[in-house]
């Protein structure tokens, strides 16, 4: 079972209704196999341009994120669900993926270039693939004043 996140928006309408609203849901998902993990209001916001959904104009909606861990065959139905109940508006579900743990690399990045161990690795390579005759640095041709100033 993976983990979602179900966003909804709910008519504006009194708070005892709101509440019946989104337990309906989360007992829909309650009824496919799934359990809710978090509940999460986000208030009351205007919407971003008017709804017109049965016949109602709806200007305002309360917002709300649902995590839930369900199977996968069981989201379809949860969204058909969320897209049948009359208060409820906009239903989206997303998977949550679950966070890769990176290392911090910040001491090595604030180093000077010539210092950081991946730099010291391309120098070497590219010293390793120079041709041969760009290879003898060393040398200098005599010249007459005893040295190359180029």
């Amino acid at each position: 079972m993976a983990l979602y996140e179900l966003c909804i928006i709910v008519k504006n309408m009194p708070k005892a209704s709101t509440v019946s609203a989104v337990k309906r849901i989360a007992d829909s998902i309650l009824d496919e196999g799934g359990y809710v993990s978090k509940f999460e209001s986000l208030g009351t916001q205007e919407l971003p341009f008017k709804l017109s959904i049965h016949g109602q104009i709806h200007t305002k909606g309360n917002y709300f994120l649902i995590n839930f861990v369900a199977p996968p065959t069981a989201v379809s139905e949860i969204l058909d669900t969320c897209r049948r109940e009359i208060d409820v508006f906009r239903p989206g579900v997303t998977k949550i993926e679950p966070q890769q743990h990176s290392q911090c690399t910040l001491h090595e990045e604030i180093q000077f270039p010539s210092f950081r161990p991946e730099v010291l690795k391309m120098i070497q390579e590219a010293k390793s693939r120079l041709p041969k005759h760009l290879k003898k640095k060393g040398e200098l041709k005599k010249t007459v004043i005893g040295y190359n100033p180029f």
